[in-house]
């Protein structure tokens, strides 16, 4: 699959994944925030808490694992210096409000394992899927990201 079909396959699914969480109280704030090392996804509220979402889609077959162990400890940290960047941007103290970083998971069904009338998505809502991790540095050097 080439570079430009594998980005609408993926803004499909992040639509997809917003549109599951809206039906389920989330407030959708933004849609794929970036920094200069990496990508948020989406950013949502659910009550005073800000979410930070992660969507990862694999197919069925499982060949790739699945779409809830796509990410690892070193996209983790990515995710999190991206958080810090959106807190910075818009102005908000990591300690004022709750924080959580969710991944929304997403098994596409093959044609043939898939029942009559049967959804072609499994969606798992995965919440504080990993934990926040601070981005260490002796000051704070914003130009980074």
């Amino acid at each position: 699959m080439s570079g430009e079909n594998l980005r609408k396959k993926g803004s499909s699914m992040e639509d997809i994944a917003a549109h599951y969480l809206k039906e389920r109280g989330m407030r959708i704030l933004e849609k794929n925030f970036r920094s200069k090392e990496a990508e948020i996804d989406l950013i949502g509220e659910e009550g005073n808490t800000l979410v930070f979402i992660e969507v990862k889609a694999r197919k069925a077959s499982g060949k790739n694992g699945t779409a809830s162990e796509a990410v690892g400890t070193a996209k983790q940290k990515r995710i999190c210096r991206c958080a810090d960047y959106y807190m910075y941007r818009k102005d908000i103290a990591p300690d004022s409000r709750c924080i959580r970083f969710d991944v929304v998971a997403i098994t596409i069904r093959t044609k043939e394992s898939m029942k009559e009338n049967e959804d072609p998505y499994e969606i798992r809502w995965i919440r504080n899927a990993f934990d926040y991790v601070r981005f260490k540095r002796s000051s704070p050097h914003w130009r980074v990201f």
